[in-house]
């Protein structure tokens, strides 16, 4: 899925015209301009005449939303009766044996998704101090997740950890059985990932991770500031809890003070440590405060429009 990203995008497909393919595997491509037009057909040809002997389809979803994309591409593969589906996001360029791993792992345990860790790849030299502050910080939260990730691999807990469909693979026959979609009502917000996830558990989905299959994401300008993630995890956390209240409002309701409090006593810890951590304390500053005023307003019933906007280009 894309959307007002062609360079990204064009990175992302040349990543997969170097990717190696096992040879009883078939692929077959398929590229979702989530837009009201098409505008990237000399792209898609482009990729095509990289990948001669492979089958490259292009498709629009003019309604906008990240679900409906991945939505539209679900429908998709499970209309032409494919076995695996994989995700990339646009902003990404896979490693060549990206494909390899995350079949390996998806076979060693016939599980029906598995996801593999998106780092950052490396931000430019002239970019401001700020910038570079940010993307550190972010880099070291996200290594940090990769590795307690690892760490739960390797003690047999892959099945606990929470999949994300930046690096992802699915088997289709379980969309088949179980009719899971993602949310279409998340609109405009972000999380469709996660709440998939977690309706996949309950409907008795076995899942894995791998650190093997690495993707690097390239992260825009836009998204290296305190602002901006101080607005998704508000975003986020608005989503979230308006789910909560529309499912179980009292118990949502007597939780929230708790929540809330867990929150700022985070928020004073990370605080005290943000000298001492290059960046990753301050991210989590933002993010905090972000959360606790997410929650706030989504108490009020505010809706999130986080990606109604796409950054990088």
């Amino acid at each position: 899925m894309t959307r007002n990203r062609p360079v990204m995008l064009q990175n992302l497909l040349a990543s997969y015209a170097a990717m190696h393919i096992p040879d009883d595997v078939h692929l077959h491509f398929l590229i979702v301009e989530n837009n009201e037009e098409a505008t990237l057909r000399d792209i898609v040809e482009l990729f095509r005449s990289q990948v001669p002997d492979l089958s490259v389809q292009y498709e629009l979803e003019p309604r906008l939303g990240i679900a409906f994309a991945r939505n539209r591409a679900l429908e998709f593969a499970l209309d032409g009766n494919h076995d695996l589906m994989t995700f990339a996001d646009d902003d990404e360029q896979v490693e060549p044996d990206w494909l390899v791993e995350l079949l390996a792992e998806r076979d060693r345990g016939d599980l029906d998704m598995v996801a593999s860790p998106v780092r950052c790849a490396p931000v430019a030299s002239n970019v401001s101090f700020a910038a570079r502050l940010v993307w550190a910080g972010l880099n070291c939260r996200n290594r940090k997740s990769e590795y307690k990730a690892t760490r739960k691999r390797q003690n047999n807990e892959a099945n606990r950890i929470l999949l994300a469909t930046g690096s992802w693979m699915g088997k289709l026959d379980f969309f088949r059985r179980t009719d899971l979609r993602f949310d279409n009502a998340l609109g405009m917000a972000g999380g469709e990932d996660w709440r998939l996830c977690r309706h996949a558990w309950a409907l008795g989905a076995k899942t894995g991770w791998t650190p093997l299959a690495v993707a690097y994401e390239t992260v825009p300008l836009e998204r290296l500031t305190f602002r901006y993630h101080f607005r998704r995890d508000r975003d986020n956390s608005a989503v979230e809890i308006c789910a909560k209240l529309a499912n179980c409002r009292m118990t949502t309701l007597l939780r929230l003070p708790g929540s809330i409090a867990g929150r700022v006593l985070k928020l004073c810890s990370y605080a005290i440590a943000a000298p001492f951590t290059r960046g990753e304390a301050l991210i989590r500053v933002a993010a905090c405060m972000g959360s606790i005023t997410g929650i706030c307003q989504g108490c009020f019933g505010k809706t999130s429009s986080h990606y109604r906007q796409t950054t990088g280009s």
